[in-house]
């Protein structure tokens, strides 16, 4: 198996060392396969440290979970092939397909979504993989890896358009800063959103031809839509911006911003019910994470979910994968993702067993957000917080193991190159302007996002590597150029 994995890496390293569709033009032609080979490399020390250290030999969490529910979905095509392309369609698939043939999966069937299981998605895509793979997980990265890289690609090619700094900078600061390297190098949702945000970039920055520019815009925000939506969701104010920018005559900026601040203003007023929705499902989901963070455990019922307290623990038995009660506790039913309220119920030791979902103590990164609940008016005034959670910690006294301290280094240097970038920046075109506020509008909406419901600052730090990168292509577009200039 680990000469079939070399196989794989060569053929695909190859394809992008000698195929002019793959390589970068006008570059070095080992640069995008020397990227591959790191973020492979990356990708693998990824594997180890979720078998090794969280899993103590057994690929573990989330990645472990659509290693082996991807598996499953796999077999299915063996067993009936019309069954396995319903299931990865969607189109046809029922609760009692899913009874059938995946009843062991917990991240495939999750409860209710607010908006797509991208649980789902990922699993499917996984599931195609499995194919080639055998069920090595090697192979998953590198074929993920190779999504990546592409991505990368993408973003370069965009960026350079835009800037005159040395090629090899650009490439690499994209390439490597450290939290976009590590989970874009993963068997997760991150190389996928990934290319979903460099299409969607490119789409809307580069000087492409009409056609060619709906294509990219159009795969990139497909992509987002399955695999990271609510990233999807924080562009569309981007959207609006740009929308807006290229119908004013003038005062494009000041006049665009202003609109989608009189936009949000009236539809919040006018449509009120809608807003009310779209709070009470922040509401919910700063609900779920708390849960999630503070710890306890979820099990499974026939259609939701019992959540049991951390402190409830001891009130119950656990043996495997399943949890009985041996005293009576009043539990909460949740359903993931939904905007139904958690109904407490009072549970008596019965003999049943219930298969557990997630069980977890309380994160060591846990911090306390002040609660929404369904209030607009709480929301907003929680705009700060948010702001300051998402783009500021972790802070040298917040809770949380040495992984914290890298983070942390990261964000300084991050934040750093962008005051360099902001003193020393080049004189800004007409185009330049409207591309880095799309950026800004684009980082505070998703920091919102993120700050309003995440507890945890290891989420925080995974969920904000959109922001990150923005942040960094924001520096790269502002800074004078570093290139020697030529002499005759």
């Amino acid at each position: 198996m680990i000469l079939y994995s070399i196989v794989i890496f060569l053929a695909l390293f190859l394809s992008i060392r000698f195929s002019p569709a793959l390589n970068l033009k006008e570059e070095s032609v080992w640069l995008l396969p020397c990227g591959f080979l790191i973020k492979v490399a990356v990708g693998l020390y990824f594997l180890y440290i979720y078998t090794q250290v969280y899993g103590k030999g057994t690929l573990s969490a989330d990645a472990g979970a659509f290693m082996s529910e991807s598996k499953i979905l796999n077999q299915v095509f063996y067993n009936s092939p019309l069954d396995y392309f319903k299931l990865l369609s969607g189109i046809g698939n029922n609760h009692e397909l899913v009874l059938k043939h995946l009843s062991e999966t917990s991240h495939w069937d999750a409860g209710a979504q607010a908006i797509i299981s991208d649980n789902r998605n990922v699993i499917r895509v996984h599931s195609i993989i499995h194919f080639i793979s055998l069920g090595n997980p090697t192979i998953h990265v590198i074929i993920m890896n190779f999504i990546s890289i592409l991505a990368i690609k993408q973003l370069f090619l965009t960026v350079k358009a835009k800037t005159q700094i040395k090629s090899i900078l650009i490439f690499t600061s994209l390439l490597l800063l450290p939290s976009l390297l590590f989970w874009s190098s993963s068997i997760l949702k991150e190389p996928l959103m990934l290319l979903g945000i460099s299409l969607v970039f490119r789409g809307l920055v580069d000087r492409l031809k009409f056609p060619r520019q709906v294509i990219y815009i159009l795969s990139g925000c497909i992509l987002l839509f399955l695999f990271k939506p609510y990233v999807l969701i924080a562009l569309f104010p981007t959207f609006m911006f740009i929308g807006f920018y290229q119908l004013l005559p003038k005062y494009k900026i000041i006049g665009s911003l202003f609109a989608i601040f009189l936009a949000f203003s009236i539809s919040t007023i006018i449509f009120s019910s809608t807003r009310d929705k779209v709070v009470h499902l922040f509401s919910k989901k700063q609900y779920d994470f708390k849960n999630v963070g503070k710890g306890g455990v979820h099990a499974n019922t026939d259609s939701s979910f019992y959540f049991f307290k951390s402190n409830q623990i001891e009130s119950l038995r656990i043996v495997g994968d399943s949890v009985e009660l041996v005293e009576p506790v009043t539990a909460s039913i949740i359903q993931h993702g939904s905007m139904n309220e958690p109904v407490p119920i009072e549970l008596n030791p019965t003999g049943e067993k219930w298969h557990i979902y997630f069980i977890n103590t309380k994160s060591d990164g846990y911090i306390d957000l002040t609660m929404i609940n369904d209030s607009f008016k709480q929301m907003l005034k929680n705009i700060p917080e948010a702001l300051i959670n998402t783009l500021f910690r972790p802070f040298p006294l917040d809770p949380g193991s040495w992984l914290k301290y890298p983070v942390m280094i990261e964000s300084i240097l991050l934040y750093l190159f962008l005051a360099i970038a902001i003193i020393r920046r080049k004189q800004l075109t007409n185009e330049d302007k409207p591309i880095i506020t799309s950026l800004i509008l684009f980082i505070i909406t998703l920091s919102l996002f993120i700050g309003w419901v995440t507890p945890v600052i290891g989420a925080i730090v995974r969920y904000r590597i959109p922001i990150s990168l923005a942040t960094l292509i924001i520096g790269l577009l502002l800074i004078k150029n570093t290139k020697k200039q030529s002499t005759s």
